[in-house]
């Protein structure tokens, strides 16, 4: 079918930006004999699908939700623990540590080692458990759980972290993209991990490639609120991160 028609076109766009690919106007207009409004058209479409989120010369990928916390977890996948393993060497014994929910984080969590002078403050359940199975002092941090991340959220969770002056927050993410920050899913994660990287003296995430140049439905910190990003992704995905000032740690 040609890609001069509006099916075709946003057909073959959506395939992009399932691989996570970023649209640009111009180049799309004389790869598909458009106009440029044509194009704007079109993105504007995806846009209310959910599937695009227009910026200035084009639209980026939106991270869209992948199931429960849990399911995740059930699947854990060898990269989680490889990302987890990088940043063992970060944690000494008598931190304060603030560790997020999903996948990655429990990955972390189940890794370490005893850490008898430590403090680990954690709104997921899954996590704490981890931790206390390690012998390290742990401190739940309660609310209504959320489905998505498997987090305590609420006021009353953000008011609790705000009370903690904590080493390191170690943050997983649906999404990082340099423009737009560290992304969730959901507003009240998103909420939960703003109050976990203010509280800490050091944020750091743990995203693997896939998760890199996607942007998610809330913000929760802007790239320059970062101080390290642990990632699998390759040396030229992580440019624009370094460029922000994020320090960039390998797995």
């Amino acid at each position: 079918m040609a890609l001069t028609l509006p099916d075709a076109r946003q057909g073959a766009l959506r395939a992009r930006l399932t691989r996570g690919q970023t649209l640009e106007l111009s180049a799309l207009s004389q790869e598909f004999s458009v106009s440029i409004d044509t194009v704007r058209r079109d993105l504007k479409t995806l846009e209310a699908e959910g599937l695009a989120r227009c910026v200035r010369g084009g639209a980026m990928p939106v991270s869209r939700p992948s199931g429960t916390a849990l399911q995740r977890m059930a699947l854990a996948e060898p990269g989680h623990e490889a990302l987890a393993s990088r940043a063992l060497p970060l944690i000494e014994d008598g931190m304060v540590l603030l560790l997020d929910g999903g996948a990655t984080v429990h990955a972390l969590a189940q890794l370490l080692p005893s850490l008898p002078n430590s403090l680990v403050v954690t709104p997921a359940p899954a996590v704490a458990l981890a931790c206390l199975a390690a012998g390290i002092d742990t401190q739940l941090v309660g609310g209504r759980l959320s489905p998505s991340g498997a987090i305590a959220v609420g006021h009353g969770a953000v008011a609790a972290l705000s009370d903690v002056a904590a080493d390191i927050a170690f943050l997983g993410a649906c999404s990082l993209d340099p423009a737009f920050g560290l992304g969730a899913d959901d507003l009240s994660e998103a909420e939960v991990k703003c109050a976990m990287a203010a509280a800490s003296h050091v944020s750091i995430a743990l995203a693997g490639a896939d998760k890199l140049g996607r942007r998610s439905r809330h913000r929760v910190l802007n790239c320059q609120d970062l101080d390290m990003l642990i990632t699998d992704a390759g040396p030229e995905s992580v440019t624009p991160y370094k460029e922000q000032g994020i320090e960039i740690c390998h797995a």
